[in-house]
């Protein structure tokens, strides 16, 4: 009904006219029209005037729908204007010349220029003078192959001095004579990720390196076990013979056997290094490997007033492993312990399980380990002992990481030190799950 509103007030409204007309001819002007002449004039002019309604009802029409539209695209812009004013990323435009004739508030969060003192300016302003070449050279390559858009790789100067790295993607836009009239786009912090690669660059190269100097190390040790074993059993057996001829040697001789086999220690350790081995993985109980290990080495930490504690749980802890490799790297660790406590003490065998994973610690009450000296632990040679090869914890590195397991190592001098063997666990029952 709203659309005829205009049409039928001027309608009413002529009607009207006419019908004062009508009384005002009749009385005053006594019929000075026939009757017919009459109507027909006046369906004409209630014609044109319902004409003329149609026209203010659609300009009526036509500018309310210009007011919803004005209303609509204020929405759109304050709408627009609140993401733009909120988008973490800067949002940016050119002119054909590179200068900003737009920039949304991240610029001053990103950069900590103001956006009214950037504006107008030229983008190759805010670049490292060593980069405004290679992002210039870019742009002319993407302008003269005429691209819809593009993205490069740079670093922006701060305000305060510092500078950032950004990942720039942006449109270009070209008048039909084929000059371009401007970009849109945004510049977005890729600091963090840079730095994140470059770390994850410098730990690979330290991987890398450290796996050269194990190789380097498994060749030589391969070389110098190979070259040592076999004269050393010749004087081992010549020895033996010499010590039948003087038996008031006996002490001498019992110290340069062990010595001897001393060596031969180290020369197994050194083979084991050069030559992988191989693992036969079953399920096993670490529980009872770990009570297996604690009365094989019990005797030994006795004799050096050590007291070995053990606090297992009594519940089943499976993982799929070789049990006798597992078993060299906690004796080996277990011995390590022992020898780091000269006046005796504790050594604390514990086990649990968190989340996916069984955790064996070894703690010791003894010398300790330097902080500077952490994180060298491991690698081929390095040891904490006077007469150590450096060639048994590496060793227990490389068995547990084929166990797809990890060693932790924390440690203060002078009170004592703990390494943490950890181990995807196959099943366990919780401690606290009822019988």
């Amino acid at each position: 009904m709203n659309k005829y509103t205009g049409r039928i007030m001027i309608v009413s409204l002529a009607v009207f006219i006419l019908f004062i007309w009508n009384i005002y001819d009749y009385y005053f002007v006594s019929h000075s029209i026939h009757w017919m002449l009459r109507s027909i004039l006046y369906i004409i002019i209630l014609a044109v005037v319902w004409k003329f309604g149609a026209y203010f009802d659609r300009s009526k029409l036509l500018i309310k729908q210009l007011s919803e539209s004005q209303r609509r695209y204020k929405n759109l812009l304050d709408e627009t204007k609140m993401v733009l004013d909120n988008i973490q990323e800067v949002v940016f435009q050119t002119d054909g010349e590179g200068n900003f004739i737009y920039l949304n508030p991240a610029w001053t969060a990103v950069t900590g220029y103001k956006r009214a003192e950037s504006l107008y300016s030229s983008f190759y302003h805010y670049l490292p003078f060593e980069e405004k070449s290679k992002v210039k050279t870019t742009l002319m390559d993407y302008t003269y192959s005429k691209s819809q858009e593009g993205r490069l790789e740079t670093t922006y100067r701060k305000k305060s001095g510092g500078e950032f790295f950004a990942d720039v993607h942006f449109k270009m836009y070209y008048d039909q004579d084929g000059y371009l009239i401007g970009t849109v786009g945004t510049i977005h912090d890729i600091t963090e990720r840079k730095l994140a690669e470059q770390e994850w660059r410098e730990l690979n190269e330290h991987l890398a390196l450290k796996s050269q100097k194990l190789s380097i190390a498994g060749q030589l040790a391969a070389g110098i076990a190979h070259e040592v074993r076999n004269p050393l059993t010749s004087i081992n057996g010549f020895l033996q013979l010499i010590k039948n001829e003087f038996p008031e040697k006996d002490t001498y001789f019992n110290i340069i056997f062990e010595e001897i086999k001393r060596i031969e220690l180290v020369l197994s350790e050194m083979l084991v290094l050069s030559k992988p081995q191989a693992i036969h993985f079953k399920e096993k109980n670490v529980i009872t490997i770990l009570d297996q290990v604690a009365a094989l080495i019990e005797s030994n930490a006795t004799l050096n007033n050590i007291q070995l504690v053990k606090e297992l749980p009594e519940d089943e802890i499976l993982v799929d492993c070789d049990e006798n490799q597992l078993k060299q790297v906690f004796i080996n660790l277990i011995k390590n312990a022992i020898e780091a406590m000269p006046n005796g003490g504790n050594i604390t065998l514990s086990c649990c399980v968190k989340g996916s994973s069984v955790i064996v610690s070894i703690t010791d009450e003894g010398i300790g380990i330097p902080k500077e000296k952490i994180s060298k632990l491991g690698e081929p040679f390095f040891s904490t002992k006077d007469k150590g090869t450096g060639l048994g914890l590496t060793v227990c590195l490389r068995i547990i990481k084929d166990h797809y397991g990890h060693i932790n190592v924390t440690s203060h001098t002078d009170e004592g030190t703990t390494f943490e063997v950890v181990l995807p666990v196959m099943n366990h029952r919780s401690l606290l799950e009822p019988v």
